[in-house]
């Protein structure tokens, strides 16, 4: 059944696109990717293709659509068509196998187009759901979720770590497509999410089960909230991309700012900022306001991980009305 089309510019998508390429890290690798293009379109035809599997099969739940955003070509979808009142949820998956051990690759990521695109059922008062990106194990075993909450009481993104779930206090934006980018540290039990480009979550707890932890696949899930029936709301996901990698993406924070100048109580000034990987910065600071120096001790710094840099000035005298500034370049 063909669905509204979700509105979203195909010159943003390109933009936006480009924008996440430059800032990938060079070693990582393709673990899969597909962009559905060579998928028969209409109901059901997710399932099946290129390994992909599902329930609630025939009963048009999830498929393929050819144009569901101008310019995006064909995409997935799951949702808008009830899969009857005896189940609750409806899953879609596909096995991408990682052992993030044996190759020393213990970074993780997803990059996909998604967009929810509203219930309308013709009243003011839609039956809305709930929508689930799920990471599980190579035992089946279901490790974390980033959920689309599509309901009025809890609308948002909530991420949820296999026992507990928790509010970001972050939104997504109905009827549009978005940029995602989930980024999994198995070594250290972490992970991240940014949503065009803004940050959801840095390094929360991924998972509190007591289980393996490397990565099986990922599944997609539509999850009824109401005892009274599904809303006819749904999924848009494509260009659905999966990376091994050995460091972690740097989305480049912008704009740069310096987060705060506190005075010590021995009368030394320590300025504070986000350093990221690729950049060079460099201390600056001046009496007038008109004569910026760069020759205060060890205040050319660079990192090789993302972290937050506490600079001092030790000069012997400090005027009280001296002030800082922080330039960044690319190495």
């Amino acid at each position: 059944m063909p669905h509204p089309k979700l509105n979203f510019p195909k010159i943003l998508i390109s933009s936006i696109l480009l924008l996440i390429i430059n800032s990938l890290a060079l070693a990582e690798r393709e673990l899969y990717f597909t962009d559905f293009e060579d998928a028969p379109s209409g109901d059901d035809e997710l399932v099946g293709y290129d390994d992909w599997n599902g329930t609630s099969n025939g009963r048009g739940s999830h498929g393929i659509e050819p144009e569901a955003v101008e310019g995006l070509g064909q995409s997935a979808f799951i949702g808008y068509n009830s899969p009857g009142g005896n189940t609750d949820t409806v899953t879609v998956l596909r096995q991408i196998r990682h052992d993030p051990d044996r190759t020393g690759e213990h970074i993780v990521r997803l990059e996909a187009v998604v967009g929810i695109n509203d219930s309308d059922e013709g009243n003011d008062d839609p039956q809305r759901d709930s929508f689930f990106i799920s990471f599980f194990n190579s035992n089946g075993t279901n490790l974390a979720s980033l959920t689309y909450n599509n309901t009025e009481t809890s609308f948002g993104l909530w991420r949820e770590d296999g026992r507990d779930k928790y509010d970001t206090g972050e939104e997504f934006i109905r009827n549009e497509v978005q940029i995602l980018a989930a980024e999994v540290d198995f070594k250290n039990n972490t992970w991240s999410v940014d949503l065009s480009g803004f940050q959801i979550f840095e390094d929360a707890p991924f998972t509190k089960r007591n289980t393996r932890l490397d990565l099986g696949g990922i599944a997609i899930v539509w999850q009824r909230t109401s005892s009274s029936g599904w809303g006819n709301n749904w999924m848009l996901f494509d260009d659905w991309a999966v990376y091994a990698d050995t460091k972690k993406l740097t989305i480049t924070e912008d704009p740069f700012k310096i987060r705060s100048i506190i005075r010590q109580p021995n009368g030394k000034n320590t300025i504070s900022w986000k350093m990221q990987p690729g950049f060079n910065y460099q201390v600056q600071y001046s009496d007038d306001l008109s004569a910026w120096k760069s020759n205060l001790p060890g205040s050319l710094l660079s990192t090789e991980e993302e972290q937050i840099s506490n600079f001092t000035d030790n000069s012997n005298t400090v005027k009280r009305t001296r002030q800082y500034r922080v330039y960044r370049s690319e190495q």
